[in-house]
């Protein structure tokens, strides 16, 4: 098979998987002169439009409607040039960030957020989910604001499209840096607050509310129960701007409309600012070009300067249905699809599920109702509707995901208790009148406080606070506390105590009876526990590797020795080592790690500290840079476990071989930068410390005492020895940078905090303070 063939096979294959995930594709040229505009193949399927008397592609209908794989085979059929472009917005469930440009990836390692698409320039395109509500396109050079925060960057939402893998332009090609098949969209709290704010992410955009119905002027030629309603006007205007009339041309004639159906100036006005929100935020040229509400209301005025006249019947009559706009397959849950709700209906509307649809359906047929309706289930289209027509919702005893998906429409909804569906419709009635008064009074947080806060606070005390202490206590105390849930940093070289520093936080945290997840990636669990009971038992490494002898066998000796018995008993149940590697079945990604984590939670009733020995030798995605594998892992466990599991994670990481002897006083910057070959765990990471020996001169001007040289009768007398330097070189909620000098006996696994480091006074040898020991 020739190349080109395998390339064209492989577009229409990767456009057929867009579409089985529930995107909208559609395939554009590659040729530089076009390069990413939409294929003529399009005519052939209906997908066009005329433009000064041609007819030209359009991807138009493509914005609503996601094409069969029929069209998409009909699209690949014969010609080979064709690249594969997906349409961002709520028709995919899709935003996608595009990074471009050395700016636009120095803000992306600055955000710390994952690449998912290598695009033909270099840049980069993150997927992320769409908020479900209409969210702007916006591009950095034409918007002036976004272009000065956030230089390089790009956002490709509704009304908008992106190129994507693997289609190869003359310039360059797209590829994917993570598995496709394995994709998981960003979350949007991933984004720091103000992009979220700044790009329409955070809450959905203020619907306009319509002005309350006035009694038509004598000029009008309708009553006001004879006027079509606006709703279906504005969706009659938004069919014409879909059929390729115009958003000015259908604007013009709804505000027309609006006048002689006899609505007011004023009522217009809000009308045709709703109609500005729904309209396609590209021209017809497919250039990003919002029409604005200051366009809509200039346009209102202009038409109610001339006399009204007879208004539009409506081909369909003049109550007609607006024509329906296909929705995502996304639902509040999973019952069958169902009507629209109609637009005449203002009461409100309990959804009940399936299994208590029936009961309540019965109790709200009584005249005593008040126009009240149940729903087993509502669709995106439905939600769409209530949230214009301002209708409040009731829900039995929603989910989180219930919670979610009406919390992104932005529907007024208020939740209730489980009823009683076996009794009398007029009982149940009663109860879901009397669930929904009371369900109404939000009163703020003071039933948080005066009950979840307080419940959470004791939980908290009695599994010893939110934190995972190290044992030194000035540098827990600069933590607050220790470790806390989220992404935490030890780097250290090779052979430098970072591994010995983790196994000692980890045993003193077992021993208080909290719970350890241990993930090593380069030991096996044999040698891990070794090195603990070598520390704490007394036995010798080389015997535990060797196994002892025949005479003394090592087995024989833990048996009997008491220590050993207490380690078992008190740090045993629980300190959990897990082989990484997948020795033990299975390799130990992010997914795995997660599944043990809730295991542990349910077991323990807390989340584990999850520690990870060492970055670098964590499974990653199937991409070429080993920068941006780690970029990957170090995001998902920032979001996976950190927020979404509350567990925090004491992430080892090998860092660049550097003078240390001079990291001391060194710039914060230089400390930093010794990360630089760990990926962006700098940036993500809510604490980052460096582990490094602290060199002889500093030493001596801090007036500490020699280490004791290896076989000394010192060193016989008070153990062997080092001097190291725990630098906190970030700390998200507290100060930093702050060092420390510890002392590690690499023998008996214990490091002691000797004293802080004021570097400005390093020559005038001020002695710091004691600390703690583990």
């Amino acid at each position: 098979m020739a190349a080109s063939q395998k390339q064209h096979d492989s577009v229409l294959q990767a456009a057929l998987a867009a579409v089985a995930r529930g995107w909208s594709v559609f395939p554009v040229q590659v040729r530089e002169k076009r390069a990413k505009a939409p294929h003529w193949c399009l005519v052939d399927t209906g997908h066009s439009k005329t433009d000064d008397g041609k007819t030209r592609p359009s991807w138009a209908g493509l914005q609503r409607t996601a094409p069969t794989p029929d069209q998409l085979r009909t699209w690949y059929a014969n010609e080979e040039d064709k690249g594969l472009a997906v349409v961002t917005g709520a028709v995919s469930g899709l935003v996608i960030l595009d990074f471009d440009g050395v700016a636009g990836e120095q803000l992306r390692q600055r955000l710390g957020i994952p690449i998912h698409v290598r695009t033909r320039s270099g840049g980069a395109h993150v997927y992320c989910e769409h908020p479900g509500w209409k969210v702007a396109t916006l591009n950095s050079k034409a918007t002036r604001e976004l272009g000065r925060q956030w230089p390089g960057l790009d956002i490709r939402a509704d009304g908008g499209y992106a190129v994507m893998p693997p289609t190869e332009m003359d310039t360059g090609s797209y590829h994917w840096e993570v598995d496709p098949q394995q994709l998981e969209l960003l979350s949007l709290f991933t984004l720091p607050t103000d992009l979220r704010d700044f790009l329409g992410l955070s809450q959905p955009p203020q619907v306009i509310k319509p002005a309350p119905r006035s009694v038509p002027s004598s000029a009008s030629r309708r009553t006001y129960d004879e006027r079509t309603l606006a709703e279906v006007l504005i969706r009659r205007a938004l069919e014409k701007v879909e059929d390729g009339e115009g958003r000015n041309n259908a604007g013009a004639w709804l505000a027309a409309q609006l006048r002689d159906n006899g609505y007011s100036q004023q009522e217009a006005g809000h009308h045709m600012e709703n109609y500005a929100m729904q309209c396609p935020l590209t021209d017809a040229h497919g250039q990003h070009d919002p029409y604005t509400a200051a366009e809509a209301r200039k346009t209102v005025t202009s038409i109610f300067s001339r006399p009204p006249r007879e208004p539009w019947s409506g081909e369909r009559g003049n109550r007609e249905t607006p024509r329906p706009v296909q929705s995502s397959s996304v639902r509040v849950d999973q019952d069958e699809e169902l009507l629209a709700l109609p637009a005449e209906m203002r009461g409100p509307v309990v959804v009940a599920g399936e299994q208590a649809f029936r009961a309540v359906e019965g109790a709200l047929k009584l005249p005593s109702a008040a126009n009240a309706e149940v729903r087993s289930a509502l669709t995106a289209e439905e939600l769409r509707n209530l949230v214009q027509s301002e209708r409040v919702v009731y829900v039995l005893t929603p989910t989180q995901a219930v919670a979610r998906a009406l919390d992104a429409c932005g529907v007024e909804w208020y939740a209730l208790p489980a009823m009683p569906l076996e009794a009398t419709p007029e009982e149940l009635l009663a109860a879901l009148q009397d669930a929904m008064t009371d369900a109404l009074p939000i009163g703020g947080n003071m039933a948080f406080l005066e009950e979840e806060l307080l419940k959470i606070a004791e939980a908290r005390l009695r599994r010893g606070g939110n934190t995972y202490p190290t044992g030194l206590s000035e540098f827990d105390e600069a933590v607050g506390g220790g470790f806390y849930d989220g992404l935490h940093v030890l780097g250290g070289v090779t052979g430098g105590g970072k591994t010995a520093l983790a196994l000692a936080i980890a045993q003193h945290n077992a021993e208080q009876g909290r719970p350890i997840l241990y993930v090593t990636y380069e030991q096996s669990r044999y040698e891990l526990w070794g090195r603990v009971i070598s520390a704490k038992v007394g036995v010798g490494l080389r015997q535990l590797r060797t196994g002892g002898t025949v005479e003394s066998p090592v087995a024989t000796q833990l048996r009997e020795n008491p220590a050993y018995q207490e380690l078992t008993r008190r740090v045993g149940p629980y300190l959990s080592v897990a082989e990484g590697n997948g020795v033990d079945g299975g390799a130990w990604g992010v997914d795995r790690i997660a599944a043990q984590v809730k295991r542990l939670k349910s077991a323990y009733g807390v989340s584990p500290l999850v520690i990870l020995d060492y970055l670098q030798r964590m499974p990653a995605g199937e991409v070429k840079d080993r920068r941006h594998q780690i970029d990957e892992v170090v995001m998902a466990l920032q979001v996976r476990l950190g927020r979404e599991l509350n567990t925090p994670i004491l992430l080892i990481s090998s860092v660049g071989r550097g003078n240390y002897g001079e990291l001391l006083t060194a710039p914060l910057e230089a400390r930093l930068s010794v990360f630089k070959e760990s990926g962006g765990v700098e940036y993500t990471a809510y604490t980052a410390s460096l582990l490094y020996p602290l060199g002889a001169n500093d030493a001596q001007s801090l007036n500490l005492e020699p280490a004791p040289a290896p076989g000394s009768s010192r060193a016989a007398l008070r153990g062997l020895w080092k001097y190291l330097v725990l630098d906190l070189v970030k700390n998200r909620e507290g100060e930093a940078p702050r060092q420390w000098v510890v002392k590690w006996y690499p023998v008996r696994g214990i490091f002691e905090l000797v004293q802080s480091v004021d570097t400005d006074a390093l020559e005038s040898s001020t002695n710091g303070r004691r600390g703690g020991r583990i």
